[in-house]
C-alpha cells in the first residue's frame, strides 16, 4: 500500500511528502526524516488509496443475473 505524508511549514501551510516506503512504520520514519531535513513539522502519514471500493453488489454481478434469467426462460 502506498503512503503519503503531511508536514507543515512555519506559516501553517501543508506540504505533501511523496515516495515513501510501502510499510506504515517505514513511511512514518522516512517522512519524519525528510521533514526534519527541510525544516518542516511532521504531522501524519495516510494511505494513498483510501478504502477504494470495487462497486456495489448490484452492479458487480448484473451480467451474471441477466444470464441466469435468460436461461430460466
Amino acid at each position: 500500500m502506498k503512503f503519503y505524508g503531511i508536514a507543515t511549514t512555519n506559516n501553517n501551510q501543508n506540504v505533501v511528502i511523496d515516495n515513501l516506503p510501502l510499510d506504515y512504520l517505514g513511511a512514518v520514519n522516512v517522512a519524519k526524516q525528510q521533514s526534519a531535513k527541510k525544516g518542516l513539522t511532521f504531522q501524519y502519514v495516510k494511505p494513498a488509496e483510501n478504502g477504494r471500493k470495487e462497486g456495489s453488489v448490484l452492479t458487480k454481478f448484473k451480467k451474471q443475473r441477466t444470464q441466469r434469467k435468460s436461461i430460466k426462460r
